[in-house]
């Protein structure tokens, strides 16, 4: 049995993002689903991409955009889940959560233009948003989505990771060179921390919408690996 491919999506999204990636996966006859979470907290998050898991038949390629990285690591630990795939995303480990790690991220460098919270909630400024995490979308594409910004819950940045599935989960990481919110040298700490399988490509925060072939094609890779390892 072929894995199903499961996508979570980041903070200030929703899953409607991964429309590109989907399709590519649907063409070469994947399965595929679309995690919606509310980014409210990390542990409804987690919960909620749990029941979707809980659905499927045979074993999962988890995919996690940004702060999904973080979901997927919490949730990861599900029996269905055989591979983590994380798209310039956070990697937490137990104990740790996205706050703890955007703290150790370099000052010297661009910072994510987030906005003061307003009850309990961030968003990016929509006048920077283009330049921050969709450098390289359509200028139409990326004011949609900066005017269509998800509220990212301050609890949501605050969870802490109980169990850090890449401990036990093989790994890939899409190391993306030109990202403005988590950065490269931050992604690549994270990346060789967790022994994940590295792929680099140039393009925004906003890959997995302006680069879906390459997205697909890294989780294809996995899902390959995953599939060899069920036929043996």
């Amino acid at each position: 049995m072929s894995a199903t491919i499961v996508l979570v999506h980041g903070g200030f999204v929703d899953g409607t993002g991964w429309r590109g990636v989907y399709d590519e996966l649907r063409a070469t006859g994947f399965d595929v689903r679309v995690v919606q979470n509310p980014t409210k907290s990390l542990a409804d998050d987690a919960a909620t991409t749990r029941d979707v898991l809980d659905t499927i038949d045979g074993p999962v390629v988890l995919v996690g955009h940004s702060y999904g990285g973080a979901v997927i690591t919490e949730a990861g630990a599900h029996e269905k889940v055989a591979a983590l795939v994380y798209v310039t995303a956070f990697a937490p480990d137990q104990g740790e959560s996205v706050n703890s790690l955007l703290a150790s991220f370099p000052a010297d460098g661009p910072q994510p233009p987030i906005l003061p919270p307003v009850n309990g909630y961030l968003f990016l400024d929509r006048e920077k948003f283009a330049a921050s995490f969709a450098a390289d979308v359509s200028p139409a594409e990326s004011a949609f989505m900066a005017d269509a910004q998800v509220p990212w819950g301050l609890e949501a940045l605050g969870g802490i990771v109980t169990e850090a599935a890449w401990r036990v989960k093989p790994s890939w990481y899409l190391h993306v060179s030109e990202d403005r919110m988590i950065p490269p040298v931050a992604q690549s700490s994270m990346a060789e921390r967790i022994g994940a399988t590295v792929s680099e490509t140039p393009g925004s925060h906003a890959i997995y919408v302006s680069r879906p072939k390459v997205v697909a094609d890294l989780i294809r890779t996995a899902a390959a690996k995953v599939d060899a390892s069920v036929t043996v």
